[in-house]
């Protein structure tokens, strides 16, 4: 029987080990997969998703409010949201001060002035980029005198196969004035890196204080407990990370590792920092530990519904050819969703016993 110290060192080697491990292996055929399997590498995206989604709200929203002391335990829900709104403000800040302009490539009125339109766009085969270059949009079929005198429509061209068309996502065979389509759907911006650095900071913060809880355990049987519930939920979250960096075309196999890396890094520091300083002041941990799974929680939020669902949702709802990619992209959010809430059930009950 391991005694206390091995317990607790087993657990770093596993912990940081394994997740390393789950965490580059998308990068390994994720690579390819963009281009030849891009609705696959979706659903997995979307999968991953559903579990974050499942961790923010399901696991560690009532974890936080269950840390949190009795007389306020009714602000859990305004801590989280505050992680929330801090990203939020992040982002924008972010865009703010980037100074690259960046296209998002909406039609704009002068367009359609012109009847023509350039641009260079990033299409949706995960991270490829194409130049579109001058298309008419309207068919020239005679000169027209009047400005007052609209040109005939030309419906190949909202068929063409472009993020930046709004109205492809209707009937091809109507003009623009009658499209039905109530919301453009375009992805959201990627030229800021808040959504792949707020995700790896929300979850390594998790990780650490999941960490922490091993290192401050002083039972060698409850410590392997905790491995158990920890590792097997970490490395579902670890996966699906992975999964989301590998989509980032701009991120680089090492800077990915990096990522992953830290990621890994979290739980390890978080036991060699509940080893040195097991007599923490409880004043101290019972504010301080929820207050960073609140924030941490409402960041996973953030990243999930804000940035995850709403990109991989416009990637594919203008695909003619893929109608039912729509309720392959639900079903895997799910899958993901159910699969990570039963397992935080199921590890919450064995907790308890």
């Amino acid at each position: 029987m391991l005694n206390l110290f091995e317990s607790k060192t087993l657990s770093i080697v596993i912990l940081g080990v394994a997740s390393v491990i789950v965490g580059v292996l998308p990068a390994c055929f994720a690579r390819q997969g963009r281009r030849q399997w891009p609705l696959f590498l979706s659903s997995l995206l979307c999968f991953g998703g559903g579990v974050l989604l499942s961790t923010s709200l399901v696991h560690i929203l009532p974890e936080m409010k269950e840390a949190m002391p009795q007389e306020y335990r009714g602000y859990s829900e305004l801590l989280f949201c505050a992680g929330f709104f801090l990203l939020y403000v992040i982002d924008e800040i972010v865009h703010y001060f980037n100074e690259e302009p960046h296209d998002h490539d909406v039609l704009s009125n002068e367009t359609f002035r012109s009847g023509h339109r350039h641009s260079t766009s990033c299409k949706n085969t995960y991270g490829t980029c194409q130049t579109t270059e001058d298309q008419p949009l309207f068919r020239n079929q005679q000169t027209h005198s009047r400005l007052d005198q609209p040109p005939a429509y030309n419906p190949s061209f909202y068929r063409a196969r472009s993020d930046s068309v709004l109205f492809n996502c209707c009937d091809d065979d109507k003009p623009p004035a009658q499209l039905a389509c109530h919301v453009g759907h375009q992805e959201p911006c990627h030229a800021a890196p808040t959504a792949a650095v707020g995700l790896l900071a929300a979850l390594s913060a998790h990780a650490l204080l999941e960490g922490l809880a091993v290192g401050l355990e002083p039972s060698a049987s409850k410590v392997l407990l905790l491995l158990g519930a920890i590792s097997s939920h970490k490395l579902v979250v670890g996966f699906c990370l992975g999964v989301e960096l590998v989509s980032n075309a701009a991120i680089s196999f090492c800077k990915h590792f990096m990522y992953i890396l830290i990621f890994a890094l979290g739980s390890v520091v978080g036991i060699i920092i509940g080893m040195l300083i097991s007599n923490i002041p409880e004043e101290v941990s019972k504010f301080t530990i929820p207050i960073c799974q609140g924030l941490a929680g409402g960041t996973l939020l953030y990243v999930t519904v804000c940035e995850i669902i709403p990109r991989e949702r416009a990637r594919w709802h203008k695909q003619h050819e893929k109608r039912q990619a729509g309720i392959i992209q639900f079903t895997a959010v799910t899958l993901g969703f159910c699969l990570m809430t039963i397992l935080s059930k199921y590890l919450d009950r064995e907790e308890d016993r």
